[in-house]
């Protein structure tokens, strides 16, 4: 029964969150195995139960709403008295709004008289990313937590692995309800979560960052709760689905609700740490790999895009819609950009899932059917790729001891299956044949008719191109001067393998996903379906079609033909040229310069810090960005 499912959907993980508790450190690695199959088993059982909108009435309804308000009393007391404790004064301050509006909310808006989750293909996919994807991140935790605290003297994993868990709770919650009062608590749980995790170390640096994470959620939290006041008070619209309704009842009932579906989107915004709020998410690369990789791939910041494209009935065709399209692109080119002249992977991988969530908030602005499918397409492909990159590279770190990507030169010799995967993932974020290049190249012939839209696209995959192709040419190439410590545990592999498998999987079923998930939700939000078709190996759309079949083909003759070649041949091995006197009796790559002192040659890749560095551009993309926001606004309040 689909009721049964959702219920053990929210349960299960916060059940699992305390036996992390109550258990010792021993079991963990069991828990999360266990975890793991109890995610995918739920998650899979929700797809086979189908779509259906689950209502909750009396007398349970009491019951529940009772819970809802003490654990939102409860977010809002932590808040105030953790914001307190550490003296961070601007937080205190969006702490005494938020219990402001609560309060406002409380005494003003009239109660609901019953709750609902509507299960619909867009939350059946939402589920499997986080119970499948999180729940991998877990299990990959169990291999990498030891030694990440025994490097920095901690012992706070019962606290990391509850939050972990309910965190994964929260998230579930949030994608299936479709009360807007209930999806506030679940929203403001999520970002509790995170700054718990961000500020996991408990060291200024960690403490600082979490604390900004809080309060730019905050900022789009309150926002979020603005929206649903206006939409509560002046249309009695109670529930998520209840604004497109609305909306779509004709012209004036879209511009009338565009204040309040503008609100709601700033609070996605934040969510997804788009521009200007992108700093939380780069200050959470300070939290152990598993943290950053659930936060990019499977919770917190898909959240906002969720939020986003469940609103798309509301703007799409409209000047708000057109407002969030060009937001969103702008944000994409901006933060790939940025990402270009970086060294750090993770601040790369960081940069890459801001720009990554601007592209899917542009598509979901367009609001054409072909445009609102690459956006639920690219949340699901986008999601695989991420979390096998930041768990590559938190494995790469305890590989080599760096995350710098120039330490990770010729890794492909010392740690060749780890090197493989993070390959894969790369590879899947742009070329041919996988899912998240079909959905870009989807999403720019829905983007055609913009020009402004189109050119932040083009610009934007073309950087992605560049700072990917860059990392990938590091680690297949074939020197590297640190020493390597491969730790090949199965709860680490077996995660990292996992993901990389669905990589594939994915990017070959395409079509299905696409007729069984996609293409449905599109018809439910916009009345009409894509003008795609095709069949399993292509995938044809009004401007051309895409045969990933041959593709894919070609890749496993081209992988066969090198497992057959490899040994045939000896390489060649060529002296070091350095443009001076080589010494090579000293060391081999020191040579003797111009002014007859001796050098060290360094190889490194061009990182533009004079042209993409993050002081030439932040400035300006928080003042665009900035102006796109109030340019949002304006359109809803009819200015």
């Amino acid at each position: 029964m689909i009721e049964n499912t959702v219920m053990l959907l929210i349960i299960v993980p916060i059940l699992f969150s305390l036996l992390f508790v109550a258990l010792p450190k021993s079991l963990y690695k069991y828990l999360a195995w266990a975890f793991f199959i109890i995610g995918v088993a739920l998650s899979v059982n929700l797809v086979l139960d189908g779509t259906g909108v689950v209502q909750i009435g009396e007398p349970n309804f009491a019951m529940f709403e009772n819970i809802v308000l003490i654990l939102e009393v409860l977010v809002i007391l932590f808040i105030l008295a953790v914001s307190a404790k550490y003296k961070n004064w601007p937080t205190l301050g969006l702490g005494i709004v938020s219990a402001a509006l609560f309060a406002y909310t409380f005494t003003n808006v009239p109660g609901a008289e019953g709750a609902s989750f509507n299960i619909d293909q867009f939350s059946q996919i939402m589920i499997l990313i986080v119970n499948i994807v999180g729940t991998a991140i877990i299990l990959f935790a169990t291999g990498y937590m030891d030694e990440y605290e025994e490097h920095r003297h901690l012992h706070r994993q019962k606290i990391f692995y509850f939050t972990m868990s309910f965190f994964l709770g929260a998230m579930n919650g949030l994608v299936m309800t479709d009360t807007l009062g209930w999806l506030f608590l679940f929203w403001e749980l999520t970002t509790l979560c995170s700054f718990v995790l961000i500020s996991y170390n408990m060291d200024e640096e960690g403490i600082n960052n979490g604390f900004r994470a809080l309060a730019l959620n905050l900022v789009g939290g309150i926002a979020l709760s603005i929206g649903i006041i206006l939409l509560a008070t002046k249309y009695e619209i109670s529930t998520l689905s209840g604004i497109g309704t609305y909306a779509g009842t004709d012209a004036a009932a879209m511009a009338a609700v565009a204040l309040p579906v503008a609100l709601l989107c700033i609070g996605g915004f934040a969510k997804s740490a788009q521009m200007p709020f992108q700093s939380w998410l780069l200050g959470a690369m300070v939290a152990p790999t598993p943290v950053s990789a659930l936060l990019h791939s499977s919770t917190m910041v898909n959240a906002g895009v969720f939020l986003v494209v469940k609103l798309v009935p509301a703007f799409a065709g409209s000047s708000l819609g057109t407002a969030i399209a060009v937001y969103g692109s702008f944000t994409f080119v901006m933060c790939s950009a940025l990402a270009l002249s970086q060294r750090n992977a993770k601040r790369v991988l960081a940069y890459s899932t801001i720009a990554n969530l601007g592209l899917i908030i542009a598509s979901a602005g367009i609001g054409t059917p072909l445009a609102v499918a690459a956006a639920i397409m690219l949340i699901l492909f986008h999601a695989i790729s991420k979390a096998l990159l930041f768990l590559c590279t938190g494995e790469i770190e305890h590989t080599i001891g760096s995350r710098d990507i120039e330490d990770m030169s010729g890794l492909i010799n010392k740690a060749p299956l780890l090197t493989t995967l993070a390959a894969l993932g790369m590879v899947s974020m742009l070329l041919p044949p996988f899912g998240v290049l079909l959905t870009k190249w989807v999403s720019m012939e829905a983007a055609s008719s913009n020009p402004v839209v189109i050119v932040f696209l083009v610009l934007g995959s073309a950087l992605t191109t560049v700072y990917y192709a860059k990392w990938l040419g590091t680690i297949l190439s074939s020197s590297m001067d640190k020493n390597a410590v491969p730790h090949k545990k199965p709860e680490t592999y077996f995660p990292l393998s996992f993901l990389g498998l669905a990589i594939v999987v994915t990017s070959i079923f395409v079509f299905s996903i696409y007729n069984y998930f996609i293409k449905p939700q599109v018809e439910i939000l916009l009345k009409a379906a894509p003008v795609i078709s095709g069949q399993a190996g292509q995938f044809t759309s009004e401007i051309g079609a895409f045969a990933y079949a041959a593709i894919f083909v070609v890749l496993a003759l081209a992988v066969l033909i090198y497992l057959a070649t490899k040994n045939m041949f000896t390489p060649r091995t060529a002296s070091y040229y350095m443009c001076g006197e080589n010494n090579l009796e000293k060391d081999r790559l020191m040579f003797r310069n111009g002014l007859c002192g001796y050098e060290k040659s360094s190889v490194s890749n061009i990182y533009l810090q004079n042209t993409f560095g993050e002081s030439k551009l932040t400035i300006l993309g928080y003042a665009i960005s900035i102006i796109l926001i109030v340019i949002a606004l304006a359109g809803g309040v009819g200015l």
